[in-house]
């Protein structure tokens, strides 16, 4: 039976919002550009490794077992995939329409970047490899991901010593420094595809350390104080320095998960990050990760269409929406209200119905 490590959850929501933060781009105080930033996808990526292994350590010994895996991985992340693929593909069409029949100017381009090879390429979950970030842009993490699974689960089955897991990473290490290597790849895909292999195989060797000292009268005795103190130096270091020392953040984001994973939840810190409500955001954490972008271009046009909100170009090319900080933290604080809304359904009638198979 897989184990629940329920303070996980809280993190996994924690950074599933910081994400959605940084996408809603709003100047307001409610938004730490430095803090909700991308680093958080890493910490996807290393959550994965460790609770991935964790679950499936013993599981994976043969062909079948590896089928059996990959199975499970694609119907996790592949039908909420599809769900906001045709969602986003839908704006497309809608944006061409308003141009062509309505003159309206939806100040982008259409059908350029989300294109017939981004759409086929989003389908067969090569748009990491293939495009850059196309129609639903948070989504590249996921094919990157899907992949990874599948080399995790091969690989696995030699993956009895630590030895191993060190070595993925040293290669992997080589190959995202030396940016003359990339096989072909686009610049952005290859690495998205070596941060998370990286990020991944941090979070197995974390999980095996646990493993090991799970039962430590030591661990046991100071796992709660040094989880207190690892999750203010991990605000701290992404804050002040590790914007250029992205190589180090899976083992930041280890330290902290190998602390935290298994906190005691009669504690104060076990009873506040345990709580029921920040474990079911854990629990829709995906769903966040994939609907918020929708959510907020839909509350964006409404606003900026139907109720005529003012709007600016900014040094990117992109139209956004001429609000004081006042008005723009308001915006954040409803945009994550209904996406929060939205996810729910999101899990409940796809996530949990197909993630049974």
């Amino acid at each position: 039976m897989k184990k629940k490590f329920l303070s996980l959850e809280t993190y996994r929501a924690f950074a599933a919002l910081m994400i959605a933060a940084i996408h809603f781009d709003l100047n307001s105080p409610l938004v730490n550009h430095q803090l909700a930033s991308g680093h958080f996808v890493q910490f996807f990526f290393t959550l994965s490794g460790f609770v991935i292994y964790f679950n499936y350590k013993d599981k994976i010994k043969n062909f079948e077992n590896i089928k059996y895996f990959i199975k499970k991985r694609f119907f996790r992340l592949y039908p909420l995939h599809i769900f906001f693929l045709i969602l986003f593909l839908l704006i497309e069409i809608i944006k061409f329409l308003a141009v062509n029949y309505y003159n309206v100017d939806v100040n982008s381009e259409i059908f350029v970047k989300n294109n017939y090879l981004s759409f086929f390429a989003n389908i067969f979950l090569l748009h990491t490899f293939l495009v850059d970030y196309t129609f639903n842009t948070p989504s590249w993490s996921i094919s990157a991901e899907f992949y990874t699974y599948i080399l995790f689960a091969f690989l696995i089955i030699f993956n009895s010593r630590y030895k191993l897991s060190f070595l993925v990473i040293v290669i992997i290490y080589f190959f995202r420094i030396n940016d003359e290597v990339n096989f072909g790849a686009s610049h952005s895909a290859y690495r998205s595809f070596l941060d998370c292999i990286y990020g991944f195989y941090w979070g197995v060797v974390f999980c095996k350390l646990y493993i090991i000292l799970e039962k430590n009268k030591y661990y046991l005795k100071y796992k709660n104080n040094i989880s207190l103190i690892l999750i203010f130096f991990t605000f701290f270091s992404i804050i002040n320095f590790l914007e250029n020392q992205l190589f180090l953040l899976p083992i930041v984001f280890g330290c902290l998960i190998f602390f935290s994973c298994d906190l005691d939840e009669q504690s104060i810190l076990g009873k506040f990050i345990c709580n029921k409500f920040f474990v079911y955001l854990g629990s829709i954490s995906y769903s966040i990760y994939m609907s918020h972008l929708f959510v907020f271009w839909i509350i964006n046009n409404i606003l900026k269409y139907i109720f005529n909100i003012k709007t600016f170009v900014d040094d990117d090319g992109f139209s956004k929406l001429y609000l004081n900080i006042f008005e723009s933290s308001l915006l954040v604080l409803f945009c994550y209200f209904v996406t929060i809304i939205f996810s729910h359904f999101s899990y409940k009638y796809i996530e949990k119905k197909y993630n049974k198979f």
